[in-house]
C-alpha cells in the first residue's frame, strides 16, 4: 500500500495515526482533540438569584458568564428581556471581552507537532500549557506528523519519511551511545532529542478562556494561517462547540489549498 492511500484510508476511518510498516514510523494524519474539563457555575447568592430571569437552568458557562455580566449593572431582573443567547451575542457585540474571561475550557492535544506548538504557545493571555517532555519521555517510537501540503504527492512523501527515519536512528544510536557516559536517562534524551525534526508529535493539555478560544479560533483559522494549525483550529471549534454553547457565530470553511478554515460571521 502506498503512503497516500495509508494516508486516506486512516482519514476516511477517522483514525489520526497510522503506521508506515515499510520505514518503521508511525504517521500522525490529523489532529486529536478532547475536551477534558469545563467551567462549571455553581450559583450566586440566593436574594440575587431570586431576582435573576433567564431562559437556562445547570452548571454551564453560558450561565457563569451571564452572571457574570449581570453583575456590573444588576440587571437581574432582566429589563431588556433577552435569553441567554441573546445577552451574551450582545455582550459580544458591544465588544465587553473581559465578560468571556470568566469561563474556561480545557482540550488534550495528540497528534500536533512541536512545529504547531511552538506557534501555540505564544498565545498566552488567558491561556495555560502543559506539554510532553523530550527529556522525560524516550521517543525512540515516536510518530511524525505528516504536512498537509504533501498529501496525494507519493514520491515527497517517500522522501520525508525516509528522513524522519532517519532522525529516529540517529536519535536511538545517540541515546544507546551516551548510555555508559551519562547513566542519567534525562541527560541521554536532552542530547538525543536535538536531531528530532519538528515534525515529531507531541502532546498538550491546553486550558484557556473564552475570549482567548475566540481570538485563537479567528487568528489559527485564517486562510492565511500555517496549514497544521488552521486543521486543529477547525478540530477546535467543532469540539468546543459540541460541548459550549458560546461559538454560534463562527464557521468552518474551505480554504483555496483544500485545508479548512474557519470564519467568525458578522452578527446583527
Amino acid at each position: 500500500m502506498t503512503l497516500v492511500q495509508l494516508i486516506e484510508g486512516a482519514l476516511a476511518e477517522g483514525r489520526y495515526r497510522v503506521p508506515a510498516s515499510e520505514y518503521g514510523i508511525d504517521l500522525i494524519v490529523q489532529p486529536e482533540v478532547t475536551l477534558i474539563s469545563a467551567s462549571r457555575f455553581t450559583g450566586i447568592p440566593e436574594d440575587l438569584r431570586d431576582q435573576w430571569e433567564t431562559d437556562i437552568e445547570g452548571e454551564g458557562g453560558e450561565l457563569l458568564l451571564e452572571a457574570a455580566g449581570r453583575s456590573c449593572y444588576q440587571s437581574w431582573h432582566n429589563p431588556a428581556g433577552r435569553t441567554n443567547h441573546e445577552y451574551l451575542r450582545n455582550i459580544i457585540r458591544q465588544g465587553h471581552g473581559s465578560v468571556l474571561e470568566h469561563a474556561n475550557y480545557t482540550v488534550y492535544l495528540r497528534g500536533v507537532s512541536r512545529s504547531l506548538t511552538h506557534e501555540m504557545v505564544r498565545h498566552r493571555a488567558g491561556c495555560s500549557y502543559s506539554q510532553l517532555s523530550q527529556r522525560y519521555v524516550d521517543s525512540s517510537e515516536v510518530a511524525f506528523v505528516v504536512p498537509p501540503a504533501l498529501f496525494g504527492m507519493e514520491g515527497l512523501l517517500r522522501e520525508w519519511a525516509r528522513a524522519c527515519r532517519a532522525t529516529l536512528d540517529s536519535y536511538v544510536a545517540l541515546a544507546d551511545g551516551l548510555a555508559g557516559v551519562a547513566p542519567d536517562r534525562k541527560k541521554q534524551r536532552e542530547c538525543a532529542r536535538s536531531v528530532l525534526p519538528n515534525c515529531t508529535e507531541t502532546h498538550l493539555v491546553m486550558t484557556a478562556n473564552v475570549r482567548a478560544w475566540r481570538h485563537i479560533l479567528s487568528l489559527r483559522g485564517s486562510e492565511h494561517a500555517e496549514a497544521e494549525i488552521r486543521r486543529l483550529a477547525s478540530r477546535l471549534l467543532e469540539v468546543l462547540s459540541s460541548h459550549v454553547p458560546l461559538f454560534w457565530d463562527y464557521r468552518v470553511g474551505e480554504g483555496p489549498d483544500g485545508i479548512p478554515t474557519v470564519y467568525r460571521v458578522e452578527q446583527d
